[in-house]
């Protein structure tokens, strides 16, 4: 049985968007000081569901 060790074809790219999208949002780096380019996809993706649930929770708040 053959396993790749390489991540899937478009992780990369999903990467640096939602570094880029996180980046817009003014969003760098965690509490700890982790810099979004170190981060792997899945935090980027949680870092992106949090954001986007608090900005929605902000808003129904006004």
């Amino acid at each position: 049985m053959i396993i790749s060790v390489y991540p899937p074809e478009n992780s990369y790219q999903d990467r640096y968007v939602l570094i880029d999208q996180l980046r817009e949002l003014g969003y760098t780096e965690d509490a700890f000081g982790k810099r979004t380019i170190e981060m792997t996809l899945p935090e980027l993706q949680q870092i992106t569901i949090n954001l986007e649930y608090k900005k929605e929770c902000a808003w129904r708040v006004e």
